[in-house]
């Protein structure tokens, strides 16, 4: 059979349907604008299909799903035309006379395309003249990303300079000006207050304080402060903020322990990295970092690890709740299956540099172990190398760049999982004594102590553990078939905390074991690994949400990796194609 595809007909359809509502033809509900009694016939279908908010009003069950005629006391007359005009013929008519209007009812009826539409007028349309009217109406819409958004725009223009200090201070302050360095921004910050300086003055701490000095160069620092004429210098908390910029960066060890806004990364840019791994045709271990781009679905390449790793650990350090600063990999460097070449060497990584920094090493070697970020500090946890499996468990303390014992865990484990919850550490099944386990078992790190909860329903090792909300899921992996074979696990549990129960959930279309996991948008991502099925590393990267319960396949590795690991960062977008990268990962 052959599919036809008629370029005209989506076209007369939005023509016929525009036809039906100037002439009431099969409308049915009215929509009165807040500030008029004119009345606007138009079909709910078309109306929910476009918008948000009529696709709540008419499909959630609210009062308005039954009503004819439906007063919106927030959007004018002016405004309320225009979103029904584009809403119909993909079209809008806008000026600097209609644009507020049409702004405020896009905003509330929340159709995104005229918002962005409007956004893009702002800029283009903004002179020396109306300058200040095109700030004002960006502050009462709740637009205040306009400026950060086209600040480049605005330099070319000179228009910066005439903005207010508050909004000056809320483009400083934002995390999309990846564009720009610290130093450039200082130099914004800087001729914005030299333009009138007699009555800007006062606001120097006011717009400095947004500028990330400890993640300038030395170079940029030393600069500013030796410089004659630095405004740093009148202002006290000025001269507090080079002073806490150079304290920082004076002890790279200690960063972890000493973030404010202004270490932070200045990035919107939260993507999937994978790291490591053992590749199938060579028997290889990697030393890649990558980044997957959700935009245009291909890889990119990050400053690779000092040293290739797998069957490694991954944990990523929330300071205060507020910075996610770093991963710290340790594990094995050569292909070995038995975890004799296991190594005590351990790297963190710096998404604001795009660099790897070492950090001390374990106690003790360990691969096929378990590392988790709890309460500011890391765990390291069982694993087994030339001696065996362990049963002990290393703290890492940031601050002090050291790793002490804790208590040990109630018998040696490998291949375990983990998670955590709460403020506890979730460990889960793993191989004992070459027997694959169920159990689960959790660490309080106030107390230092282990206490044992519900078992899972099935045996395995080699899984992967995460949590999402308050549910622990445990996926893949593999245990004995007979004496000595091994089968993937399919099936998936989660564990709730608060009722000590596990839920069987919906099983994983194909086996993986060795893997990387980690949580995005609040869908589990399962990243390559071993089929033991198969008999054969995969490539493969599995979905599961756990709203609907399902698994899909979304995307692959560039190769398939076993041992790998993954997780969930903010990072800078790297430069360069995507060919670059993929040139780099051979």
């Amino acid at each position: 059979s052959k599919v036809f595809i008629s370029k005209e007909h989506e076209s007369d359809v939005m023509q016929g349907l525009d036809s039906f509502r100037t002439t009431d033809v099969l409308c049915d509900v009215v929509l009165f604008p807040g500030d008029s009694t004119e009345r606007f016939p138009v079909h709910r279908v078309i109306m929910a299909s476009s918008s948000d908010y009529f696709k709540a009003m008419f499909t959630g069950g609210m009062r308005e799903q039954g009503m004819t005629e439906i007063k919106l006391h927030g959007v004018t007359k002016l405004g309320l035309r225009n979103i029904i005009d584009f809403i119909y013929t993909s079209k809008v008519s806008l000026d600097m006379g209609n644009l507020q209007d049409t702004l405020e009812a896009a905003n509330f009826l929340q159709v995104m395309p005229v918002l962005r539409f409007c956004n893009q007028l702002l800029c283009s349309e903004v002179t020396i003249e109306n300058c200040v009217e095109v700030e004002r109406i960006a502050i009462d819409l709740n637009l205040e990303d306009f400026v950060s958004q086209n600040l480049s725009s605005l330099l070319e223009s000179g228009l910066h300079l005439l903005l207010s200090a508050r909004t000056m201070a809320k483009a400083l302050s934002s995390n999309s000006l990846e564009g720009f360095t610290e130093m450039q921004l200082y130099q914004i910050a800087k001729d914005w207050i030299d333009h009138d300086a007699p009555n800007r003055h006062s606001s120097i701490h006011t717009l400095m304080r947004h500028i990330r000095f400890p993640l300038m160069s030395p170079t940029d620092l030393i600069h500013i402060s030796q410089s004659g004429d630095s405004l740093m210098h009148t202002d006290a908390a000025c001269v507090n903020l080079l002073l806490e910029a150079s304290n920082y960066q004076m002890m790279p060890f200690m960063q972890p322990g000493l973030q404010t806004e202004r270490t932070q990364i200045r990035s919107n840019s939260t993507h999937i990295l994978a790291l490591g791994g053992v590749m199938r045709q060579q028997l290889v271990v990697s030393r890649e970092l990558r980044l997957y781009d959700e935009k245009t679905e291909h890889w990119r390449a990050l400053r690779p690890m000092d040293v290739p790793r797998y069957q490694h650990g991954v944990a990523l350090i929330n300071v205060h709740m507020q910075f996610t600063i770093n991963i710290v990999v340790l594990g094995q460097s050569t292909y070995d299956t038995k975890g004799k070449t296991a190594i005590d060497s351990a790297y963190r990584y710096d998404p604001r540099f795009d660099k790897w920094i070492q950090i001390a090493s374990l106690n003790e070697n360990r691969t096929f172990f378990h590392l988790s970020a709890l309460k500011g500090k890391l765990y390291a946890v069982g694993g087994r190398n030339a001696s065996g499996e362990i049963d002990t468990v290393e703290c890492y303390n940031l601050k002090k760049n050291e790793w002490t014992f804790v208590t040990n865990m109630m018998e040696p484990h490998y291949g375990h999982a983990g998670t955590v919850h709460g403020d506890l550490m979730y460990i889960s099944g793993g191989i004992t004594r070459d027997t694959f386990q169920k159990e689960l078992w959790c660490y309080d790190p106030d107390t230092d102590s282990w206490s044992r909860r519900a078992d899972m329903m099935d045996l395995r090792g080699l899984h992967c553990m995460c949590t999402v909300g308050d549910r622990l899921y445990v996926m893949g992996g593999n245990h004995f078939r007979g004496s000595s074979d091994y089968d993937d696990v399919l099936s998936c549990e989660y564990y709730s905390p608060a009722t000590n129960q596990w839920t069987v959930v919906a099983p994983m279309p194909r086996g993986q074991s060795d893997v990387g996991v980690t949580v995005f948008n609040g869908e589990v991502y399962v990243v390559g690994g071993y089929s033991w099925n198969s008999r054969c590393m995969v490539d493969i990267v599995q979905r599961y949400d756990p709203s609907k319960d399902v698994w899909d396949r979304v995307f692959n590795v560039l190769e398939p990796l076993g041992g790998i690991r993954a997780c969930t960062m903010t990072v800078h977008l790297p430069e360069g194609s995507v060919d670059e990268a993929l040139y780099l990962f051979f």
